[in-house]
């Protein structure tokens, strides 16, 4: 198997900085052990064979973990062939060279492809060769942040082991309305008690189609909302008063979700 390259940019990568001492230990060893299209299989026992062949104290959940927080800071992606779970390196081929002819495990089906040299969707791969740099790499690192950082709060906040589909969903609202939004999105539903993927989904949709693009949108429409004043708690409050707003929110909420269930 081909040498790897790892460069000295691993250590000032916001995305790798999301990751735990272990996750980041899990990341290395996984990409030495990657095919040379960046593929590897998935199930937790081979990767624990594998990857940690001499730890006795790691458990097929601890594979498990973080291998779904490597999908959810957008360094791998998770895919299935025949029932069977594989996994990519996302943006491999754009960074190392492909010397086999062909790869070990089966490539992704459907919408989830094998990306070539000219996608330029991905979340950049941090450790790769900067000889093909990212021709905007303040902006590729300013979204690999972003996302890393809403995909921490959502696994830290409301499921530690979010769906792929759910994961893929909120991927998409970062890129269309950005990691503040999002961020603010989770912290509503937590507020609220509703600490569920259904109910951030239903505030993003509500935003998405108030024409909410940024948190600055947002902000504006609240203060709109409340006659132009200022939004939030101001001296002189009671901190503890109810919000005059929650009501108003509480059932647009509502109306939301019951047009989800209508849809479904």
């Amino acid at each position: 198997m081909p040498d790897r390259i790892i460069k000295e940019s691993i250590c000032t990568s916001d995305t790798l900085n999301c990751l735990s001492d272990f996750e980041e230990r899990f990341w290395h060893r996984l990409i030495v052990n990657c095919d040379d299209y960046g593929r590897f299989d998935a199930r937790p026992a081979i990767l624990k064979g594998r990857l940690f062949p001499l730890s006795e104290g790691r458990t097929l959940k601890d594979m498990q973990n973080a291998l779904s927080k490597l999908a959810s800071v957008g360094l791998v992606e998770l895919y299935q062939v025949g029932g069977r779970p594989f996994l990519r390196v996302v943006t491999w081929d754009k960074y190392q060279r492909i010397r086999a002819k062909r790869s070990k495990y089966p490539e992704p089906e459907g919408p989830c492809r094998q990306m070539t040299a000219g996608d330029g969707n991905g979340v950049r791969n941090p450790i790769q060769s900067q000889s093909n740099p990212d021709p905007n790499p303040k902006e590729g690192d300013a979204r690999a942040a972003a996302l890393a950082a809403v995909m921490s709060a959502y696994m830290d906040r409301i499921n530690p082991k979010p769906s792929p589909s759910s994961l893929e969903e909120l991927k998409g609202y970062v890129e269309a309305m950005g990691g503040e939004v999002c961020l603010k999105a989770i912290d509503t539903a937590v507020d609220a008690g509703k600490g569920t993927w259904s109910y951030v989904r239903a505030i993003l949709r509500a935003k998405r189609e108030q024409g909410v693009k940024s948190l600055a949108d947002w902000n504006a429409l609240e203060q709109r909302r409340s006659g132009g004043k200022q939004v939030g708690w101001k001296p002189g409050q009671d901190r503890n008063a109810p919000d005059p707003r929650a009501k108003e929110h509480t059932e647009e909420m509502r109306r939301m979700l019951e047009r989800m269930k209508e849809e479904a």
